[in-house]
């Protein structure tokens, strides 16, 4: 898994860091330097990569997403406004929204697929199987070992049965480390309703562990 240290490097190659780099960088992305966007693609696509995969589950919707917020990145370079938040919280709140088009466009068609069952083939009791069998995890996905590597398998699983907006503020909080001001911002939601998704969704969470013998007194509380 590719990590990103948070630092950025400066046009002669010089590391650097902080709001004022940022703010520079998107300066140079606003009057069109394309070095200036290749520096913000490679620094934020494996970040922001890794983030959607845990709510799309799959790679070619992943790649979508972060194609289609990057390019909004670039033609919105303007918008962004560093004494509104951090470019980081501004970034994944692009790739927050486009995912979450991709997953309403999934089910979309999944419904339409449901409503026409005559097409696929299968016949009414077979409904119940192909739905169970969607909804596991391929064991293939090299994305899923390594953050069974990281979390373990249980954890992974347990993470997999929230919903995307719970299972979002989760991924936001402890493994990207953002506050609940910045979680707020990238979703789009009031933080007093990040909290109140926060709550249910350690507290389902610790249901799911608990019914495997394991708890979650690891997830400390964030400010």
């Amino acid at each position: 898994m590719i990590r990103i240290t948070g630092q950025t490097k400066d046009f002669n190659g010089a590391a650097t860091g902080g709001e004022d780099n940022e703010a520079l960088l998107m300066r140079r992305i606003a009057d069109k330097d394309r070095k200036a966007f290749e520096r913000l693609y490679y620094d934020y696509t494996p970040r922001i990569g890794n983030f959607l995969m845990k709510m799309l589950k799959k790679p070619e919707l992943v790649d979508e997403a972060v194609n289609e917020a990057m390019l909004t990145a670039w033609q919105s370079a303007e918008g962004f406004d560093p004494a509104q938040g951090k470019l980081s919280t501004w970034l994944f709140g692009i790739a927050h929204n486009k995912a979450l088009k991709l997953l309403e466009r999934q089910r979309r068609h999944r419904l339409e697929q449901a409503l026409e069952p005559e097409e696929s083939g299968l016949g009414e009791n077979d409904w119940d199987e192909v739905a169970a069998v969607s909804g596991q995890v391929d064991p293939n996905n090299p994305e899923r070992t390594v953050l069974g590597w990281e979390l373990g398998d249980i954890l992974v699983w347990a993470l997999e049965q929230l919903s995307p907006e719970h299972r979002a503020v989760l991924e936001l909080a402890f493994t990207e480390h953002n506050s609940y001001q910045d979680i707020a911002a990238i979703t789009g939601c009031p933080v007093n309703t990040v909290k109140t998704r926060m709550f249910h969704a350690r507290k389902k969470l610790a249901g799911l562990l608990a019914k495997r013998g394991y708890s979650v007194n690891g997830f400390e509380e964030i400010g």
